[in-house]
């Protein structure tokens, strides 16, 4: 069973490590940099998690369960190597207005399109009330820049015209959002998988994946867009449901710091029986 288990496991970190491993190499971060940052986690992770009887972890304990020295244990629990407080969710407040964009009746034409909306104006909605509305505090001009540098929208005459209710695309000239969306994304969905497999979890948290194979590829891109309208209309009305129970609640002074749902679509980039570079150790 051990055997089995060491061969999940190391199938299950080749899934994982193999697209990051590929933003990496593109983003040129040699191999030592990321073993720093895992031997960090490791530490971190179990100083944080892995006490017992509810206190905090000796740093001989980390040392045995982490497998590290505790010259090493103590070398990164000094290092201070990752600050929370970062811009990590500027791109959500992006996303906040941009929904209620396409949600509020009041910035919809009669044919249910988003309004080209004035900058700001004492006689129609405009978009300073917008941000105000659901932006969660964000400047005016903070979020129309994010929005104009990923070209969720244009401005012309001090007007603001809606280009796509989305934030972030493959074409985002910001690298450094593109990453903040890369970790929290892929933060959110392996949380989600951890709780889900922890021993005696009694209450999963909602997770499902639909699989299907041998699709034509002349046939993907009416699959890809039928997932991207459905998948958008479920993100709006979970995202307006979400904003009206925060909007509405009886505020007790506790809150979870970040609940949601996570969206997307998949496909293998082969289509079956593309010739491919044989994985290490394969003849070709």
């Amino acid at each position: 069973m051990e055997n089995q288990l060491k061969k999940a496991v190391v199938q299950m970190l080749v899934q994982i490590f193999r697209p990051l491993v590929k933003v990496l190499l593109r983003l040129k971060i040699p191999f030592n940099e990321v073993s720093d940052v895992l031997k960090w986690t490791y530490v971190d992770v179990a100083h944080e998690h892995f006490g017992i009887k509810n206190k905090p972890p000796t740093k001989s304990r980390i040392s045995v369960i982490t497998g590290l020295s505790r010259t090493q244990v103590d070398k990164q629990m000094k290092s201070g190597l990752f600050n929370e407080e970062t811009e990590q969710y500027k791109w959500n407040r992006a996303v906040r207005v941009l929904t209620g964009w396409i949600e509020n009746k009041s910035y919809l034409d009669q044919y249910g399109k988003a309004k080209i909306i004035p900058l700001e104006s004492d006689n129609e909605p405009d978009f300073k009330s917008l941000v105000e509305q659901y932006s969660g505090g964000s400047t005016v001009r903070s979020i129309l820049d994010d929005l104009l540098d990923s070209g969720s929208v244009k401005v012309k005459n001090k007007m603001v015209e809606l280009l796509k209710p989305y934030y972030l695309t493959v074409n985002d000239p910001d690298e450094i959002q593109k990453l903040n969306f890369l970790g929290l994304s892929s933060q959110y969905l392996l949380e989600t998988i951890e709780h889900n497999i922890k021993p005696g979890q009694s209450e999963p948290r909602f997770q499902r994946i639909v699989f299907h194979e041998e699709l034509p590829v002349s046939l993907v891109n009416i699959a890809e867009s039928y997932v991207r309208e459905k998948s958008q209309k479920l993100a709006n009305e979970v995202d307006e449901y979400l904003e009206h129970l925060i909007k509405y609640a009886n505020d007790d002074g506790k809150t979870v710091p970040y609940l949601g749902l996570g969206l997307y679509y998949y496909q293998s980039n082969l289509s079956k029986g593309e010739q491919t570079i044989p994985k290490s150790g394969e003849k070709s």
